[in-house]
């Protein structure tokens, strides 16, 4: 039996996300292949903090009851590479120490991970994978054992690395989405030519994220006869949602060939990290946007142009792929790592 409570944090730009957890629950939920239930958890505007100390001693002094002085076990997942259990976040001008985490709140010496987000959103896959948590484009054979890939395109790209372990997917961290990005056809071609006036290094992440698809909107609408979405006033932030919403709803001419255009290079590149995995395991999407064009994606050609590399076609044809559906996975995945360190 694990003694002690689990403190999970997904920690964004926008919010930040805390979690208190017993392990014995998540265990169970795990068992039954329920989706886990946090005894408690809270949001907060991260912007409006000097940092993370401040939101966990808000989170912590409102539940000093049910704490009660057992030992606790913290993981939380932050947006941007973690080195030596330290990280300077991305999106916010925070530095995040493990060993300061644990020195101020007086807990015991490695009790404390810190954890890029896509390595906590892949521990969540464990959790949700046999919960409901997953539309599966392609189910295949989703639960044969072999390595796994995680594609995830938010506000940037992230990707993880998903290594198989007795049954389990155990994430490793990468950068992935910013390696060179290569067009696979003419069309794409342009698109490329289009960035080179704007970016030196056109990187995946400059098309498979919210930006990245108010680049290939802004592609697509050259020389556009009818008014486009930025004629209309709309601040830039807020231009990739209309344009997806747009082309889900038909009421905009350019955003339908902006998001199968999107799809299109997403597949690809869904495929070009299935390959470096040989994730025989499963492809899965995560991040703010694949759920959000699930509609879309299901009558897309998503998977035939994944499949579309030559020799390799026939192999990727049986790879399942999913995409992740619910907003907690990272939180439960911070939970699920924070778990498997726990002395039994």
């Amino acid at each position: 039996m694990r003694d002690g409570w689990i403190v999970a944090g997904d920690i964004g730009g926008t919010k930040t996300a805390l979690g208190l957890f017993s392990p014995e629950d998540l265990q169970k939920s795990i068992r039954s292949r329920n989706l886990p239930e946090a005894r408690v958890s809270e949001r907060y505007p991260s912007q409006e903090f000097s940092g993370l100390i401040p939101i966990v001693e808000t989170f912590l002094e409102k539940n000093r009851s049910i704490l009660n002085g057992y030992p606790i076990w913290a993981t939380f997942g932050v947006a941007g590479p973690v080195l030596e259990n330290r990280c300077q976040t991305t999106n916010l001008p925070w530095v995040i120490e493990g060993e300061g985490l644990e020195k101020n709140f007086g807990w015991k010496q490695g009790t404390v991970h810190l954890v890029n987000d896509l390595v906590a959103m892949g521990w969540g896959i464990n959790v949700v994978r046999s919960s409901g948590g997953i539309h599966w484009l392609r189910a295949g054979n989703a639960d044969k054992r072999g390595n796994a890939v995680l594609v995830a395109p938010g506000t940037g790209l992230g990707e993880a690395l998903l290594e198989e372990d007795h049954g389990s997917l155990r994430p490793w961290p990468s950068e992935g989405g910013h390696t060179d990005w290569a067009p696979f056809n003419p069309e794409q071609v342009r698109l490329l030519q289009f960035l080179w006036t704007q970016f030196d290094h056109v990187s995946s992440e400059r098309l498979l994220s919210g930006p990245g698809l108010l680049n290939i909107y802004r592609f697509v609408s050259q020389g556009s006869p009818a008014p486009t979405l930025l004629d209309r006033g709309i601040p830039e932030e807020h231009l990739p949602e209309h344009i997806t919403q747009a082309a889900l709803d038909g009421t905009d001419p350019c955003s339908p060939p902006t998001l199968r255009l999107f799809v299109e290079i997403l597949a690809q590149e869904a495929g070009n990290m299935a390959l470096k995995a040989l994730a025989t395991g499963g492809v899965f999407l995560g991040g703010g946007i694949p759920v959000k064009i699930l509609s879309f994606l299901k009558e897309s050609s998503f998977l035939e142009r994944m499949s579309q590399k030559g020799r390799y076609r026939e192999l990727l044809d049986t790879v399942p792929v999913g995409v992740l559906l619910q907003e907690e996975t990272p939180l439960w995945g911070a939970a699920y790592e924070a778990m498997l360190r726990m002395p039994v």
